[in-house]
Protein backbone atom coordinates (compact mmCIF):
# COMPACT_ATOMS: atom_id res chain seq x y z
CA UNK A 1 0.00 0.00 0.00
CA UNK A 2 1.26 3.60 -0.88
CA UNK A 3 1.23 5.57 2.22
CA UNK A 4 1.47 8.49 1.13
CA UNK A 5 -2.20 8.52 -0.55
CA UNK A 6 -5.64 8.62 1.34
CA UNK A 7 -8.53 6.59 0.19
CA UNK A 8 -11.65 5.82 1.05
CA UNK A 9 -13.55 2.52 0.53
CA UNK A 10 -17.49 2.60 0.92
CA UNK A 11 -18.67 -0.85 2.67
CA UNK A 12 -22.24 -0.41 1.12
CA UNK A 13 -24.92 1.95 2.32
CA UNK A 14 -24.06 2.59 5.67
CA UNK A 15 -20.30 3.07 6.70
CA UNK A 16 -16.62 3.26 4.89
CA UNK A 17 -13.25 3.17 5.52
CA UNK A 18 -10.85 5.60 5.34
CA UNK A 19 -7.32 5.14 4.70
CA UNK A 20 -5.11 8.20 5.87
CA UNK A 21 -1.33 9.20 4.58
CA UNK A 22 0.38 7.30 7.24
CA UNK A 23 -1.60 3.92 6.70
CA UNK A 24 -3.93 4.55 9.32
CA UNK A 25 -7.37 2.86 8.76
CA UNK A 26 -10.39 4.27 10.19
CA UNK A 27 -13.79 2.75 10.19
CA UNK A 28 -16.35 5.37 9.60
CA UNK A 29 -20.24 4.87 10.71
CA UNK A 30 -21.72 6.84 7.45
CA UNK A 31 -25.51 6.57 6.06
CA UNK A 32 -26.98 7.07 2.62
CA UNK A 33 -29.72 10.20 3.50
CA UNK A 34 -32.51 10.96 0.73
CA UNK A 35 -32.44 14.46 1.28
CA UNK A 36 -32.81 17.50 -0.87
CA UNK A 37 -29.54 19.30 1.35
CA UNK A 38 -27.89 16.66 1.92
CA UNK A 39 -26.15 12.94 0.31
CA UNK A 40 -24.89 11.24 3.58
CA UNK A 41 -24.44 11.77 6.74
CA UNK A 42 -21.07 10.86 8.92
CA UNK A 43 -20.93 10.00 12.49
CA UNK A 44 -18.13 11.69 14.20
CA UNK A 45 -18.75 9.82 17.74
CA UNK A 46 -18.33 6.64 16.14
CA UNK A 47 -15.31 7.04 13.93
CA UNK A 48 -12.53 4.51 15.13
CA UNK A 49 -8.78 3.15 14.22
CA UNK A 50 -9.05 -0.06 13.30
CA UNK A 51 -4.92 -0.59 13.40
CA UNK A 52 -4.40 0.64 16.25
CA UNK A 53 -6.18 -0.17 20.17
CA UNK A 54 -5.80 3.73 20.81
CA UNK A 55 -8.91 6.45 21.95
CA UNK A 56 -9.23 9.58 19.54
CA UNK A 57 -10.05 12.28 20.96
CA UNK A 58 -12.78 14.34 19.27
CA UNK A 59 -10.44 16.63 17.73
CA UNK A 60 -9.03 13.43 16.57
CA UNK A 61 -12.51 12.09 15.08
CA UNK A 62 -13.52 15.31 13.39
CA UNK A 63 -10.11 15.66 11.44
CA UNK A 64 -10.70 12.22 9.61
CA UNK A 65 -14.33 13.74 8.91
CA UNK A 66 -13.24 16.42 7.26
CA UNK A 67 -10.23 14.89 5.45
CA UNK A 68 -13.22 12.20 3.98
CA UNK A 69 -15.62 15.63 3.36
CA UNK A 70 -12.21 17.25 1.77
CA UNK A 71 -11.61 13.52 -0.40
CA UNK A 72 -15.13 13.49 -1.59
CA UNK A 73 -16.33 16.60 -3.06
CA UNK A 74 -19.46 16.86 -4.94
CA UNK A 75 -20.87 14.33 -1.82
CA UNK A 76 -22.94 16.88 0.89
CA UNK A 77 -22.19 15.66 3.81
CA UNK A 78 -24.00 16.42 7.31
CA UNK A 79 -21.72 15.88 10.11
CA UNK A 80 -23.11 14.87 13.44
Amino acid sequence: MNKNKRTIQFTGRAGLLYTDESGNIFKVNTEMLASKDYDMVIYVEDIVNINKNINLTMAEKKNVAIQIIELTKGIKWLIR
